[in-house]
């Protein structure tokens, strides 16, 4: 897919990259048509485009947030923020001549002040946001939000009113 990455602080633009997401690793084909698996240490980030949408994606370690390592799906970035951890995994089924089937899964998580919060409702949202709760319910409201974890993106609304409260 067409992407662009970051190694060392050295971006590179316009490559072809895919993001095996059940090794979680970055792959890349050099000038030469080799096939090259790229040092995870050294990547601090890419961003693809698939169906005319761009994933940008920043590499973590489990020191800057803590239960979260490897490549996250970056959403949203404020004050607070809101990352997708992807993971494909994979249902042996080699009996009777069938296909192993792979799966892919995803974690949604909300940090804010610092603090990794799983989330997977609306209402895990709120009990997150617990001191601004009725203001943010009143906003979905009045706004018709639809929020479900089949759409991860659906969160931000919220997140981007939460972060733009006066406090």
């Amino acid at each position: 897919m067409p992407g662009s990455l970051t190694i060392n602080y050295r971006s590179y633009n316009n490559l072809g990259i895919s993001y095996d997401i059940y090794n979680d690793e970055i792959i890349t084909i050099t000038n030469h048509g080799s096939i090259l698996q790229l040092n995870k240490e050294m990547v601090d980030s890419f961003s693809l485009v698939y169906n005319f949408k761009t994933y940008r994606f920043k590499n973590t370690v489990e020191d800057s947030l803590p239960g979260i390592k490897g490549y996250i799906n970056v959403l949203y970035k404020g004050r607070s923020a809101l990352y997708v951890k992807y993971k494909k995994e994979i249902q042996s089924l080699a009996v009777d001549n069938k296909y192993d089937l792979f799966y892919q899964t995803y974690r949604i998580y909300f940090v804010k002040g610092g603090k990794v919060n799983q989330i997977n409702s609306k209402n895990e949202l709120l009990k997150v946001l617990y001191e601004d709760k009725a203001q943010i319910k009143d906003f979905i409201k009045k706004n018709k939000l639809k929020i479900s974890k089949k759409e991860p993106e659906s969160f931000i609304p919220v997140i981007r009113y939460y972060d733009n409260l006066s406090r």
